[in-house]
């Protein structure tokens, strides 16, 4: 086999290399515009300050803003997602993408359900830590496929202050607290999905650039 025709077969198998790379690349790698956590952040303060007025209004006009405004969380992301995706000319979403958004989502269509069950026995300390829980859980599953530490970390440290806010309420009886007890929670919520979220985001942008 001469040299001339080696180097060719080199040549070819390398380009076969690259070329499976950038295929198993674009479906494993997850572009993603940070600014959306954000969004999600307005949004987790927003929902904390009127979800009791709505759902003390009515349980349906208190589902229904929830599920509006966790739509527009979506659809936000969404866009802001796929115009990174162009960046990195990815026309479809990638498997990991998929994954994450897809599990957001059946976690986000649980708690709007589950909520509208505590919310007709007025359990909205309950219906808080629902959603601190189940966000946390998405968070978590973020951290773990994006090897990001950081939010597993907060993912940890919402789980254990849910779980722990739900045992003390549970023993004290004041699931059904509309006071002091109330505005602890919803403080943590506050803290665990809008501003400690939006401090790891503002740590990968830096880092990113």
């Amino acid at each position: 086999m001469s040299a001339d025709t080696t180097s060719q077969k080199e040549e070819a198998l390398r380009q076969i290399d690259e070329i499976k790379a950038h295929l198993v690349d674009k479906q494993t790698f997850f572009p993603y515009n940070y600014r959306a956590t954000y969004v999600w952040a307005v949004i987790a303060t927003i929902l904390t300050l009127v979800m009791v007025p709505t759902y003390e209004y009515s349980v349906l006009t208190g589902t229904l803003v929830t599920f509006v405004f966790i739509t527009i969380g979506f659809v936000t992301e969404g866009l802001m997602t796929k115009k990174v995706n162009r960046a990195y000319d990815i026309e479809e979403c990638t498997l990991r993408q998929q994954f994450i958004m897809k599990n957001f989502l059946m976690l986000s269509l649980f708690g709007i359900v589950m909520s509208l069950v505590l919310a007709s026995s007025k359990l909205y300390v309950a219906i808080f830590l629902l959603w601190l829980f189940l966000c946390s859980m998405g968070y978590f599953s973020i951290g773990f496929v994006l090897n990001i530490k950081r939010f597993s970390q907060v993912a940890h440290f919402n789980i254990l202050a849910s779980t722990l806010l739900l045992g003390i309420g549970y023993f004290m009886h004041i699931l059904e607290d509309k006071g002091t007890f109330l505005i602890v929670v919803q403080i943590f919520v506050i803290l665990g999905l809008a501003v400690m979220p939006s401090i790891v985001a503002w740590q990968q942008i830096q880092e990113e650039k």
